[in-house]
């Protein structure tokens, strides 16, 4: 389903890029604060980095002396260790683009990555959705997905469809594109009780269902070290909220036979026919259970 069409059809909010905002989002940046004789030398790091970016860039710059490179973005990213570190970067990015410099795809991952890990991704959301102040662009598919992922379990639907919306405002391919983020909204829609997310969710059904078909079933990734891996983490979130999903159509009374019998062929294993699970299902004398929870059995040679 087209993005764009979300807010009009089911009134959900859209994001602020001047392009469209995340007027509902409410994000409070608290400005840089004084060295203390408490801080550690990471933070001292920090702030003197980010004090020297500041009075380098701008339409009026406090220092002449001094060029600040793209790559201390990273730094900065980097040396974060709490919201308000990340809170305080965010406030010189205006003077970024002031200066007539951009941000690039990896600086859009990274600063997604330590928002989430920060415990704080409605400040990436409040920077992607008004582009107008900070100037920073969703200029990346996979950060676009790490948005998605750092809002849709913990966070109301309304920032779930605002970070959705953000990749048709920075033409990134769609998100009934890709089934990690299809996945994602999905469960954020189904798990709400508000109708129009449930509208929401019902149209997004078809096509995750037809997302799945179309892939490959795979066994979730094993070992602490690749599951680390950056490149994992599609395949890892599609996994969690493809369970998300069946636990609560479970909840709801309602069954995912197409995912539970996506999900057991990724691990080797198959379901017995449909016929045979209604078969069990009809004669079931425990507790009442989704038809397609039937046990699998172990997949043929």
């Amino acid at each position: 389903m087209d993005e764009n069409a979300w807010e009009s059809e089911y009134g959900m909010m859209k994001p602020n890029c001047g392009l469209p905002s995340c007027g509902n989002t409410k994000y409070t940046c608290h400005p840089l604060r004084q060295i203390s004789k408490n801080s550690n030398p990471r933070e001292r790091k920090l702030i003197e980095l980010l004090q020297f970016v500041s009075d380098r860039t701008g339409r009026v710059k406090v220092v002449q002396a001094g060029q600040v490179r793209s790559s201390v973005w990273l730094r900065l990213f980097q040396l974060a260790t709490k919201a308000e570190h990340l809170e305080s970067i965010a406030e010189i990015f205006p003077k970024w683009r002031e200066s007539g410099k951009s941000f690039n795809a990896l600086e859009a991952e990274m600063f997604v990555r330590r928002c989430e890990e920060l415990e704080c991704p409605l400040l990436a959301l409040k920077v992607f959705g008004d582009h107008p102040k900070y100037g920073f662009g969703l200029t990346s598919f996979s950060a676009a997905r790490n948005l998605l992922h750092s809002l849709y379990e913990k966070y109301p639907v309304e920032n779930t469809v605002a970070a959705a919306s953000l990749f048709g405002v920075y033409k990134l391919p769609p998100v009934t594109s890709d089934p990690a983020c299809s996945a994602m909204l999905y469960a954020a829609c189904i798990r709400s009780k508000k109708k129009k997310a449930g509208l929401l969710g019902r149209d997004l059904r078809l096509p995750l269902k037809e997302l799945l078909e179309k892939t490959k079933p795979f066994a979730e990734p094993k070992g602490s070290i690749v599951r680390t891996l950056y490149s994992t983490k599609p395949d890892i979130w599609l996994l969690e909220a493809l369970r998300d999903i069946k636990e609560t159509k479970r909840e709801q009374g309602r069954g995912t036979w197409w995912i539970t019998e996506w999900i057991c062929k990724g691990e080797g294993r198959e379901l017995p026919p449909l016929l045979e699970r209604r078969y069990q299902a009809k004669f079931w004398t425990g507790p009442p259970r989704p038809v397609e929870d039937a046990r699998p059995i172990p997949a043929s040679a």
